[in-house]
């Protein structure tokens, strides 16, 4: 017997088909496997994380993780301290504050009794320990605020200098400082990120309120580059318009002497009719690189944008959300790794290179419900690696994106 459709099931239908497409769409993006290597206890004994804060309050320390190796380097600044574990959570070394954290047991000092302990635990006495970053030979780099006391204050980028570079040996001893001059030189700025390259020249990338401050280390601690890029003078697109420009991230290069930013353009919306100005709209993203021989902007990419079809105030409506991708590691051969929300369980893995190609885009589960904390590191390899923490602890995972490269290299 045929059914008859009336006008209002034929439009039903038709919604429910649009809605089914939508989400086969969506689900046309794989996944990649996510591995949960080992998980951290809350606490402040050797092996725990001490991520404590009051409810509602951000984290004011740094914790931060990077793999190197199959060895994963995690320094927790509210503890003040850095450890090193294996891919299964063994706890193997580490760098303390002993007037934070209680003697260590399961790693002691690095000799006892005339035998040499691989398993080492070596005293130091920082302010407040920030980003970290490894050499080829193990070296640790890290960073320090210094007390207030040692502090200075810097006239013309009205800002305070108070930050070093520590370098530890394969021991856990300490070698020497970096500060703006190498080796035993003056404070830096605030420190947004530190880096290390393929041939171990060191990376420390600053911040003022107004400036981006890029310091280029050799190997041994020489200085290479110094590179301004003031907020009022950012690249801006070809097109005319009243851009408002924002500077995201910068990221070294791990093979040449180049760094890469991370911007986003807004502007402000107009109505048409009144001319009245009320919103801003994102424009673009672009990931421009900055030659350091040349001083120049040598070329750009544009980032594709992450737009969502989700089902309005009524099912016959359809808004449009779009999420902006967050640019979290440069993978050798010029391939940048970006990350952009999809849900509160899922975000995006978009994988592109220098010429613009998008070679892939692969779901990866996060799991934002009940996480409070979460950091990314993206290594030599171009391993996605994460620190992701809640209440009840935190896991150290890793996503296969080298795998996933070479593969759609191939």
């Amino acid at each position: 017997m045929a059914v008859k459709l009336l006008p209002f099931h034929i439009v039903l239908l038709g919604t429910l088909i649009l809605l089914l497409l939508a989400s086969c769409n969506r689900s046309q993006v794989v996944a990649l496997e996510r591995e949960d290597l080992f998980e951290l206890a809350m606490g402040r004994l050797e092996s725990e994380l001490d991520l404590f804060h009051a409810p509602g309050k951000p984290l004011q320390a740094k914790t931060r993780i990077v793999m190197q190796d199959g060895m994963f380097a995690i320094a927790n600044g509210s503890a003040n301290k850095i450890m090193t574990f294996t891919s299964y959570g063994d706890l193997v070394s580490m760098v303390y504050n002993p007037d934070d954290n209680p003697r260590p047991v399961l790693v002691q000092s690095a000799q006892r009794d005339g035998t040499v302990n691989n398993r080492r635990a070596v005293p130091y006495n920082f302010t407040q320990v920030g980003e970290i970053a490894l050499t080829s030979d193990n070296t640790l780099l890290a960073e320090e605020r210094l007390p207030p006391e040692r502090a200075s204050y810097d006239e013309e980028l009205q800002v305070s200098l108070n930050r070093l570079i520590l370098r530890f040996g394969q021991d856990g001893t300490l070698q020497d400082y970096l500060g703006q001059e190498g080796i035993g030189g003056s404070p830096f700025p605030y420190i947004e990120s530190l880096h290390t390259t393929d041939r171990d020249e060191v990376v420390v990338i600053s911040r003022t309120l107004d400036t981006w401050l890029i310091f280029w280390f050799s190997a041994a601690g020489d200085p290479l580059y110094t590179v301004e890029i003031p907020m009022d003078r950012l690249p801006l697109p070809d097109d005319d318009g009243d851009y408002i420009p924002t500077l995201e991230t910068i990221l070294p290069d791990r093979e040449s002497r180049r760094l890469y930013l991370s911007l986003n353009y807004y502007y402000q919306s107009q109505d048409s009719e009144t001319g009245a100005r009320y919103g801003i709209e994102i424009f673009a993203s672009r990931v421009y690189w900055l030659d350091l021989e040349t001083g120049r902007y040598e070329g750009y990419v544009d980032v594709p944008e992450n737009v969502h079809s989700v089902v309005g105030s009524s099912i016959f409506e359809r808004e449009e959300l779009r999420y902006l991708y967050e640019l979290v590691g440069v993978a050798p051969g010029e391939h940048f790794l970006l990350l952009s929300r999809e849900d509160e369980r899922r975000s995006q893995l978009l994988v592109m290179n220098s010429s613009g190609r998008v070679l892939g885009r692969r779901n990866i589960v996060v799991d934002d419900k009940g996480m409070f904390y979460r950091t990314f590191h993206v290594s030599p390899e171009g391993i996605l690696t994460a620190l992701l923490a809640d209440f009840d602890g935190a896991s150290v995972v890793w996503w296969r994106s080298d795998r996933l490269m070479r593969s759609l290299i191939q």
